[in-house]
């Protein structure tokens, strides 16, 4: 894996999940600066503002970052979101959304590309 924003998706989302409560101190292992504490939900950034992290209680963990060159960080995403449900890379979708099991919750993840690179983990619990 190259990307380090998909990484930090990784170890500070996937990682966390169902909770969440870690990611912020995960991400700090990426760079991540705190900036807000929202109440509900905590924002930090890298340095170089090159990239950063969302979290919203136990509902939804984000990064952004800035436009990745090239095809293969999607198909990074499906396999980081395959490894960490434990399912084949293949087996999930290619576009769109893709839901998943991960320690007996299921979870929405979406890679978006508009504008840069936005990695989304959100539960399904109270949608």
């Amino acid at each position: 894996m190259t990307d380090k924003a998909l990484m930090l998706f990784r170890d500070a989302c996937l990682a966390t999940a169902p909770a969440f409560d870690r990611a912020m101190a995960a991400a700090r292992k990426h760079g991540i600066k705190p900036q807000m504490d929202l109440g509900a939900s905590l924002v930090g950034m890298a340095p170089d503002g090159s990239f950063s992290l969302q979290v919203r209680g136990k509902k939804e963990c984000a990064v952004t970052a800035e436009k990745s060159a090239g095809p293969a960080v999607a198909e990074q995403f499906r396999s980081v979101v395959a490894a960490a449900a434990g399912v084949p890379a293949a087996s999930l979708a290619s576009d769109g959304p893709i839901q998943i099991t991960m320690r007996g919750q299921t979870y929405v993840v979406r890679h978006d590309r508009k504008g840069g690179e936005a990695y989304v983990i959100m539960s399904t619990a109270g949608l």
